[in-house]
This record gives C-alpha cells, sequence and structure tokens, in this order.
C-alpha cells in the first residue's frame, strides 16, 4: 500500500500505465470467461485499425500513427485490449485529464462479432477499477448523439448526460458528454 501513494503522489507528473506491471496492487490483466484482458502495445495497433474498419463501416477514426502515440509516446494515455485466441477482438483507451485528476475515455470498440457478449462493459469496469484505485476523481467520454446503443452502454455503466456537444465532429454530428464520478473530490 505504501507504494501505491508514493505513486498517487506522483501522479501530475504523468501515467505511464507500464510502471504498474510489478505492483501486487495495481492488475492491469485478467481473464474472464475466455477473454484476456491486458495493456495494450504497439504491436496491437494494425488489429486495432481493423477493428475500428468493421465496427465504422470502413473508416478508421484515428490512424496508425494516433493510436502509437497514445500507446508508446503519450505517458498520460493507455490503452486496453481484450484478445480471445491471442486476436484482439475489443479495445479502450484512455488518458488523464486536468493534471492527472480525472480521466477521459477517448475509445472504446468491440468487433461485430464479439459484441454482446459483455467485452465492453468487462473493458469499463477495468478502466473504472484501476482508475479508482489510482484515486481518479471523474471519468468522462464523448459519444455521438445518435448513438443510442453506446449511449445505452454507457448510461448501464454508471455514466450520465452532462451537457450537448452541437457539431463536435469533423462531419458536423453532434456529442453528448458524459461523466461518471468515481470518488468525492478531495477538495470538498
Amino acid at each position: 500500500m505504501k507504494k501505491l501513494k508514493m505513486l498517487l503522489a506522483d501522479t501530475f507528473k504523468g501515467f505511464n500505465p507500464r510502471r504498474y506491471l510489478d505492483m501486487d496492487e495495481i492488475e492491469l490483466e485478467s481473464q474472464q470467461n475466455g477473454v484476456n484482458y491486458r495493456l495494450a502495445e504497439r504491436l496491437d495497433i494494425v488489429d486495432m485499425l481493423a477493428i475500428e474498419r468493421d465496427v465504422y463501416d470502413g473508416d478508421v477514426p484515428w490512424t496508425f500513427s494516433h493510436f502509437e502515440h497514445e500507446i508508446v509516446k503519450n505517458n498520460d494515455a493507455f490503452f486496453i485490449v481484450a484478445e480471445v485466441d491471442r486476436k484482439v477482438v475489443g479495445f479502450i483507451g484512455a488518458r488523464l485529464t486536468d493534471h492527472g485528476k480525472n480521466i477521459h475515455i477517448s475509445n472504446l470498440a468491440v468487433i461485430r462479432k464479439f459484441q454482446n457478449q459483455g467485452i465492453a462493459t468487462t473493458l469499463i469496469s477495468q478502466i473504472v477499477r484501476l482508475m479508482t484505485d489510482l484515486g481518479k476523481v471523474l471519468m468522462t467520454l464523448e459519444v455521438r448523439r445518435d448513438n443510442t446503443k453506446a449511449q445505452g452502454l454507457y448510461r448501464r455503466n454508471g455514466f450520465q448526460t452532462d451537457k450537448l456537444m452541437p457539431s463536435y465532429y469533423d462531419d458536423g454530428g453532434d456529442a453528448i458528454w458524459m461523466i461518471k464520478q468515481l470518488r468525492k473530490n478531495a477538495e470538498n
């Protein structure tokens, strides 16, 4: 527990989740219902792009370099992947915000063949558990206003609608900003 408290005091210097891999208090790998969850690596990016193509009907909202930056270079960001038989079938990305106080979900996708099997819910719960253990206060995300299926997933996982963001996306689509309180603000 002493290590964890020291790490919490150090969160303003960057997250870099790789430093938690050898800690007993922080689990970044797990297995549930035949699905392995682990921290993403650069080699996973090709699979992640294929998942995007599948989920977004041929489009890839994130490029290889976007993923590479978040997975390899940005110490305030990370991705967790879900894999079945050593094949990545889903992922979730997150990034620290507000000087390390809060966390923002940047990306979540599960290949269609594996949707509706609880993988997205488990990916969300992995991030929530980790960030709660690390003392983060608030989790945020944005979702397309017309993506009611994703909104339902987030609501089932404790997120609430906070505000509408008109014309947020490049194509002019609106977004909904959603939040989940992880713990009360220590300053209150």
